[in-house]
């Protein structure tokens, strides 16, 4: 009788545990009770092949294009594109100048000066302590560390001797150098046809060369004669018979005569360009015509 008894309780023990075992499994199957949304199978890595276009770099400070090519500034190093936007100079110089009469002054270091053709070729040494653009023929350029400054031309031959404090590039035949502090004009030979006498000067163009005496700017002409007094806090060089001048901390334009055409009104002004020059009164911005007729934005 106890055996039977205890057979029917084992018998109905494992019956119980089996309806346990179905119910947890039927539980896992249908909760959460929301619809299955397959995974979307993750897509295979596409290998570049040599045919895939690749992103280009992108260049810094780009200048506007001087004879058909333009510097640019990539990973603190530059180079030359041209008007396609193709790499024709690669990027490997510290320093570089724009194209001029079909060379450009570039600099692979930090101290030495030379000059390349549009083609990358090097045509005058990397050995000037510094060097400007050519204008007129000549550059100029310095001794190593910028000691004494003279101009070479295309071929690299010291033309004018290395004897100047500092020098600038030709126009109209002359060019501003430095002596003793004081600055004056040489012609291509060397000669020195305006005495060194001023505080600062910049190179001739139409026909006048702005310069500095006692703190203020005018203007002379290629006698050396002062033809617009020194009055002007500042003056720019002449374009399109117009120069640019401030007066107390304001820009107007005055014509070769001296006579002020636009008065000193503006907060900052351009060079006239085109038959126009931009302004900025008073935080509007426009362009001034060169009889003074304004054009805002």
């Amino acid at each position: 009788m106890n055996k039977s008894i205890i057979s029917v309780v084992l018998l109905a023990l494992l019956f119980l545990s089996s309806i346990e075992t179905f119910a947890q499994k039927q539980i896992v199957r249908r909760v959460p009770n929301e619809p299955v949304v397959p995974q979307k199978q993750a897509q295979p890595t596409k290998t570049p092949t040599h045919h895939a276009p690749k992103k280009k770099r992108g260049y810094g400070c780009l200048d506007e294009y001087s004879e058909g090519l333009a510097r640019v500034y990539n990973d603190y190093r530059c180079g030359f594109i041209d008007k396609s936007g193709t790499l024709v100079i690669p990027f490997k110089y510290v320093h570089a100048q724009p194209f001029s009469e079909g060379l450009a002054n570039v600099c692979p270091d930090y101290y030495n000066w030379g000059f390349i053709d549009k083609s990358g070729n090097e045509v005058i040494p990397f050995k000037y302590g510094n060097a400007r653009s050519f204008h007129e023929g000549l550059a100029a350029v310095s001794l190593p560390y910028g000691a004494a400054y003279g101009f070479i031309d295309k071929s690299g031959t010291e033309i004018i001797p290395c004897k100047y404090q500092n020098a600038r590039d030709f126009s109209e035949g002359l060019a501003p150098i430095e002596s003793g502090g004081k600055w004056g004009f040489i012609d291509k030979t060397g000669t020195l046809v305006i005495p060194c006498k001023y505080q600062d000067t910049d190179s001739f163009s139409e026909g006048l060369a702005r310069i500095m005496l006692n703190g203020n700017w005018g203007f002379i002409d290629k006698s050396g004669t002062l033809v617009i007094s020194c009055k002007y806090n500042w003056a720019d060089s002449f374009s399109e018979g117009r120069a640019r001048v401030e007066l107390n901390g304001k820009y107007g334009f005055i014509d070769k005569t001296g006579t002020k055409i636009i008065p000193c009104k503006y907060d900052s002004a351009d060079s006239f360009r085109n038959g126009r020059a931009k302004v900025e009164l008073n935080g509007k911005r426009g362009y001034v015509n060169k009889s003074g007729v304004e054009t805002w934005n």
